[in-house]
């Protein structure tokens, strides 16, 4: 008999159903891990420590098969209980929420693993971090990243620009000279510190672009690859190689090091663009501020709103909100009042799924909740207009020369920027 057709996108509300239905579970068995693996099959996992007990064997050899009846061709058909190792189960963790008293529902993932933590307060030199991230490309973040770093340079900051668009490098070399880039790059880091050398190449990783010589502070570049990039294809292939820890912990020891380094005042991350992993690590891991570049288009709203739909699902909105904000970028120069008008509408749509219910005409009180209209809230678009001589290719190496072209461009990012975010002002 052919099994009815369950869709993955249907299996947790049928697992949900099936716990509830069930019957009761021995308090001496929970945890109770029901983990979705990499076929998107459901089994039933326990600590090794339950098998013994006849119980609580019954009770879980029931709600395994109840899930086999229910989920179609994504129950385990190949058996029922599995009993593993107290720390193995501890593993899970990470992806797991709690659907009644003692049972975890929990991802076993191939990538995508870093979109469920939300990082902690990071103990360095509590230099502030930013993270320019957008789930599509061609928006201008490394164009932004350089006059960031231009800008807090100016009014004496040290700054840290960490090219970490490692599969398609470009913020580094459009702001040094090859000749002038360091000896080393990200890639070379995470090659080298799997075989516990990482700290020969932390000392030549950083070069400054020829404007900062001008500024009351500093910046620094950390490119993707050194000035010889070398056999970087065979590099890349193993800068995500597991060495214990995850990599958001190991990029995390890698900033570390270079913030003891170099004690920036400001780290400015350009991060790869896409629902990906390796963005995952920069935009929820990091304990950065996050700068969402978007522009006003169905296909952005979409891919924004999946990333918004996981973070209320799984019980991180509280965690992640108060570190964002929204970029309008390439904001159209003609009828940009009425541009902007749309993108706060759809930004509002998208941020109510973080931000706290307040009944109708009741007071906010304490929630994390913003009006439309606030100018300080997360959705409200931080600008970044369109200018044709940027968008034409204007080099990053010689910032001052573009000044005419920046200044109409950033001055209401900057200044969004210097009052809100920078300040530390975004949230409530």
């Amino acid at each position: 008999m052919t099994p009815e057709f369950v869709a993955f996108d249907a299996i947790w509300a049928r697992v949900v159903d099936a716990v509830a239905s069930a019957g009761a579970i021995p308090e001496r068995a929970e945890p109770v891990y029901l983990v979705r693996n990499l076929h998107g099959q459901v089994r039933v996992a326990v600590s090794e420590e339950v098998e013994a007990d006849a119980s609580s064997r019954e009770a879980l050899d029931r709600l395994a098969t109840h899930l086999r009846s229910v989920l179609g061709a994504h129950g385990a058909a190949d058996g029922g209980v599995l009993f593993v190792t107290p720390s193995l189960l501890g593993n899970t963790r990470e992806t797991a929420r709690e659907v009644r008293r003692g049972v975890y529902l929990v991802e076993r993932l191939v990538t995508g693993g870093d979109w469920w933590r939300v990082g902690k307060p990071h103990a360095a030199t509590g230099a502030r971090r930013y993270t320019l991230f957008s789930v599509k490309g061609g928006v201008g973040r490394s164009t932004t990243a350089a006059v960031l770093a231009w800008h807090l340079a100016s009014s004496g900051q040290r700054v840290l620009v960490v090219d970490l668009d490692l599969e398609s490098p470009g913020l580094s070399s459009a702001m040094l000279e090859a000749a002038a880039s360091p000896s080393f790059g990200v890639t070379d880091w995470f090659v080298e510190d799997l075989v516990g050398q990482g700290e020969y190449v932390i000392g030549e990783m950083t070069a400054a672009p020829a404007w900062a010589r001008d500024l009351e502070g500093d910046v620094r570049v950390v490119p993707a690859h050194g000035r010889d990039p070398g056999e970087y294809l065979a590099k890349l292939g193993r800068v995500y190689m597991s060495t214990g820890d995850t990599w958001s912990a190991r990029l995390e020891c890698l900033l570390s090091r270079l913030e003891v380094s170099y004690r920036p005042t400001a780290i400015i991350m350009e991060s790869r663009s896409g629902l990906h992993d390796i963005a995952a690590a920069t935009v929820t891991d990091l304990d950065a501020h996050v700068l969402l570049f978007a522009t006003d288009s169905d296909s952005t709203w979409t891919d924004y709103d999946v990333l918004f739909r996981h973070w209320e699902r799984y019980g991180l909105a509280t965690e992640i909100r108060e570190r964002l904000s929204i970029v309008s970028a390439l904001t159209p120069e003609r009828d940009a009042v009425r541009y902007l008008q749309g993108f706060r509408e759809r930004s509002w749509d998208l941020f109510r799924s973080v931000y706290d219910e307040v009944p109708p005409a009741g007071d906010a009180g304490d929630a994390y909740s913003f009006d439309l209209h606030d100018d300080e809230a997360p959705h409200h678009p931080v600008p970044i207009f369109w200018n044709r001589g940027l968008a034409a290719g204007a080099s990053l190496r010689d910032l001052p020369s573009e000044e005419a072209a920046v200044a109409p461009t950033y001055a209401s990012f900057l200044m969004r920027f210097d009052t809100v975010i920078g300040g530390g002002g975004v949230g409530r």
